[in-house]
């Protein structure tokens, strides 16, 4: 993941991704849950995901970004070398897997999805610079030197390329919705960082999260019968023998 330039708005920026990144896992169950996070980058999420109670598990392709990360937790999470369209896991091998397009190609998005797809089980969350954003279309316009943090993304590309890889149900949120040169905290922090409605696809870095299906899901068994299979009616408990109950309870006499 690149770094942002201006060391001001560097740990701003850090602190918005990472409450909506929390915000955005919240519903998914932690303890005994193992979790992968894939292009990790220099670990910045890793602390954050380790305290969440996640066990987890990191990739990173890039030696001295995968140093960085080891040192931040150290042997209470395995970093381990991995290009991100060919992940050396099983399939389902995880519960969840957190996947980061913040400095990949546009090209390789499809083979990562793909694969993060394909070791995960129950969810999959991916981060990205969204293209969709008033501040990543400030900043085309006015035609800054400063280079965009990271690869942009259209949030209904991304979203639509979600939905046809997988059945499932999808959620999104994003921060940093005002353009970048707010970006360093004050009185629109609040705003900045996501206490406002998060679900709106405005934000510059969004989070879009996929709650796979349950696997083998089936009609209930009553639905699928005819009406003349299915068992009639019976008392859980009778006393003496069929015959002797009454066929009408309200015309028995004492």
């Amino acid at each position: 993941m690149k770094s942002l330039d201006a060391a001001p708005a560097r740990g701003f920026v850090r602190n918005a991704q990472k409450d909506l990144l929390q915000h955005s896992l919240a519903v998914w169950p932690r303890r005994e849950h193992q979790l992968l996070e894939v292009n990790c980058g220099d670990g910045v999420f890793l602390p954050l995901l380790w305290n969440c109670g996640f066990d987890v598990t990191a990739t990173e392709r890039a030696p001295e970004l995968r140093a960085a990360a080891c040192a931040r937790l150290g042997p209470r999470v395995e970093v381990l070398a991995a290009a991100a369209d060919h992940l050396p896991f099983e399939n389902d091998a995880f519960h969840w897997c957190v996947l980061h397009l913040d400095a990949a190609a546009l090209a390789d998005t499809a083979p990562m999805l793909a694969e993060a797809l394909r070791v995960t089980a129950r969810g999959l969350a991916v981060t990205f610079w969204n293209a969709a954003s008033p501040a990543y279309a400030v900043h085309r316009l006015t035609g800054r030197k400063q280079p965009w943090p990271g690869t942009a993304r259209c949030w209904w590309s991304l979203w639509r390329q979600m939905r046809r890889l997988a059945a499932g149900r999808l959620h999104g949120g994003s921060a940093l919705v005002l353009p970048r040169g707010f970006w360093r905290g004050g009185c629109c922090e609040a705003v900045q960082r996501g206490s406002g409605p998060r679900w709106l696809p405005l934000g510059a870095w969004g989070v879009i999260r996929l709650d796979l299906a349950p696997p083998g899901r089936v009609t209930p068994l009553p639905l699928r019968l005819k009406p003349g299979r299915l068992p009639r009616p019976e008392p859980v408990m009778e006393y003496g023998p069929r015959t002797s109950l009454p066929s009408n309870p309200r015309t028995r006499t004492p």
